[in-house]
């Protein structure tokens, strides 16, 4: 996206900056810093000290509030850019580079002026005392995440105990947080987190087990001060982020999640229940993060609001007024959001105008369209039928429906934006044997389409065969199918009933909820097994035994398993127990990690529970 570059008069500002010689004054710091290969604007150095049962884990911020003042060149310049803009092969930079690469970057072996925050742990994680003042640093090392990495698998290597005991209060530092419930937490499926944008990520995402250390001690950084900040009294930035008041319960989360098959799934709940995280003047707690207050602090060279909070500290600490107003840290909230929003649209414009001439180009060759990956497909999918060119891409369509290479957002373009009848056919057909892929589609639809407004079920039956029907408002209108959808077990139900909500909406036979037909009299026949019994049978070690528990408990009505963690010479002990039938299954496992016992636990339960399976088929039956 195009950025106008610096003027001259904030290029040569920029240039006259030199380090004051006052910096000498302050005490000096020791600190490493860990960044991307190719980073150079290195805003932020760690160092962790131990003594006497406590841990002081200091985070050195780039000092850059003391080289560009307000009202500067340099300082309006920035205020109207508010972020660095990072690209695939490249940036465009707050401040000039040789501000943001050079002079205030943390560089190997260099002087810089930072800010200190030094926290003070207990043995459990709680913050004892904060420390902030101003410091000088000699950063002494530069490491890359695959240095990093390098140095936590060989003990060998030089600082190799120092970061594994960082990546160690890092991982501490993660389980509390994402453990605590003193903001509403939300419960993931295993595998799946948060960042501090609500984004949800995949841990299989992350790459560097070093980010870690990065990503857990900014975020203890940005919550102390925080902290700091509302204890003292001081107008800040906060980052907030909220969920809707229309939110379901943890329990319905949690059964949501369980159903979503997908992560794109996951991603279309939490859309529907998430606001984006904003910056604003009060602490209103941010949701992904788990955290009752949080602002950013950590990142002045590239975020506007960082150094704004700088600026605010360092008033404090040098008993001096204050550098901005509460009015005006509210209108500079308001103008940071507009300004990012701006940025965030022009990005989209100037991606869709190259996305539309990419697109354009490939549906010109049947070569290229047959080795597209299946991300370009569906994107060049959506595009075709937006545009009228949806019989480009029919054969390819039938090709990739009939060996099962499409995904669930290609369904859904198929099924409820196109308009080809034989192709709509294909995808019912290809739902009828993927049926959880028929309730992801209804999921989709309530997000992406305007007149489709709330979805409910309506269940009869507590016994199986259980007959579901799905109601859907619709352009103010609640429409439904004469007939349930019909299972041994209620999510299949509920799954056959998005399915026929589908169909009926294809043909046009949609009814009002008092034109439902009552659903036929069950007749006695020999009971199926739940389609989750066969992965209890299927299961082996190294599967995800957590989650299929709980998917044990919620397919055969079972009550949720419970579990107790307790602290032990070798980390944690956690007991699971589960009572089916008036009988109690239990496990245990020990681990350096609450998640670790956790998920050990489960597999013994799980194991038992094939063991059951296989010597008593009332397991099964009594289902």
């Amino acid at each position: 996206m195009p950025r106008h570059p610096f003027s001259k008069p904030v290029l040569e500002e920029a240039e006259t900056i030199s380090l004051p010689t006052s910096i000498h004054q302050r005490p000096q710091v020791p600190g490493i810093t860990i960044d991307g290969a190719h980073s150079r604007d290195l805003d932020d150095a760690i160092w962790i000290e131990e003594k006497d049962h406590l841990t002081t884990l200091s985070v050195h911020i780039a000092d850059v509030s003391e080289l560009v003042q307000p009202g500067s060149l340099i300082d309006q310049e920035a205020r109207s850019r508010i972020q660095t803009l990072y690209f695939r092969h490249n940036n465009k930079p707050m401040l000039p580079r040789c501000l943001s690469e050079d002079k205030l970057s943390l560089l190997e072996q260099q002087l810089r002026p930072t800010i200190t925050l030094e926290i003070t742990l207990n043995q459990s994680a709680d913050i004892q005392q904060v420390e902030v003042y101003e410091s000088r640093l000699i950063s002494h090392k530069r490491f890359t995440y695959e240095q990093a990495d390098e140095a936590l698998l060989d003990i060998s290597l030089p600082d190799s105990l120092f970061l594994y005991r960082c990546w160690q209060w890092a991982e501490q530092l993660y389980q509390r947080r994402i453990q605590s419930k003193n903001f509403d937490g939300l419960t993931l499926p295993e595998g799946y987190y948060l960042d501090e944008n609500g984004t949800l990520l995949s841990t299989d995402f992350t790459r560097y087990q070093s980010y870690l250390i990065i990503q857990e001690f900014m975020i203890l950084a940005n919550t102390a001060i925080a902290q700091w900040l509302v204890q003292h009294n001081i107008p800040a930035i906060y980052r907030n982020h909220t969920h809707r008041a229309i939110g379901p319960e943890q329990t319905h989360q949690f059964e949501a999640f369980v159903n979503a098959q997908s992560e794109e799934d996951i991603r279309r709940i939490l859309m529907g229940w998430l606001n984006p995280a904003v910056y604003g003047p009060e602490p209103k707690g941010h949701f992904a993060l788990n955290l009752s207050a949080y602002c950013h602090f950590t990142s002045p060279i590239r975020r506007y609001p960082d150094l704004i909070n700088h600026r605010m500290v360092k008033a404090h600490l040098k008993g001096q007024s204050l550098s901005y107003s509460p009015e005006v840290i509210q209108e500079l909230s308001l103008h940071i959001e507009a300004t990012i929003q701006a940025q965030e649209e022009a990005q989209k414009t100037y991606y869709k105008a190259q996305q539309r001439q990419l697109y354009g180009s490939q549906l010109q060759s049947p070569e290229v369209i047959e080795r597209l990956t299946t991300r370009e497909f569906s994107l060049l999918l959506r595009f075709a039928l937006e545009d009228g060119q949806g019989e480009k891409l029919k054969a390819e369509s039938n090709t990739r429906l009939r060996s099962g290479n499409v995904t669930v957002e290609d369904l859904f373009v198929l099924l409820l934006l196109g308009d080809d009848l034989q192709l709509q056919e294909q995808v019912l057909g290809y739902l009828a044997e993927h049926l959880h892929d028929a309730a992801s589609i209804v999921s989709i639809a309530l997000n992406q389409l305007e007149d489709w407004e709330s979805s409910a079920y309506v269940e009869v039956g507590q016994e199986p065969p259980f007959a579901t029907w799905l109601e859907i408002l619709v352009d103010q209108q609640m429409l439904t199918t004469a007939k349930p959808g019909l299972s041994m077990n209620k999510t299949g139900a509920r799954h056959q009933a998005c399915l026929a909500w589908l169909r009926a909406n294809r043909d046009g036979i949609l009814v009002h909820p008092e034109h439902r037909e009552s659903p036929p009299i069950p007749q006695p026949s020999t009971p199926k097994p739940p389609a989750v019994i066969n992965k209890l049978r299927q299961y082996k070690e190294g599967h995800n035994c957590l989650s299929l528990l709980m998917e044990l408990c919620q397919g055969l009505q079972w009550p949720q398993p419970e579990f107790e963690i307790v602290e032990h010479e070798q980390g944690y002990r956690c007991e699971s127990r589960l009572k089916v039938e008036g009988e109690d299954i239990i496990g245990s496992g020990i681990a350096s990690s609450k998640k670790t016992a956790k998920h050990r636990a489960a597999r013994q339960v799980i194991e038992q529970l094939q063991v059951n399976l296989i010597q008593d088929n009332s397991l099964v039956t009594s289902c």
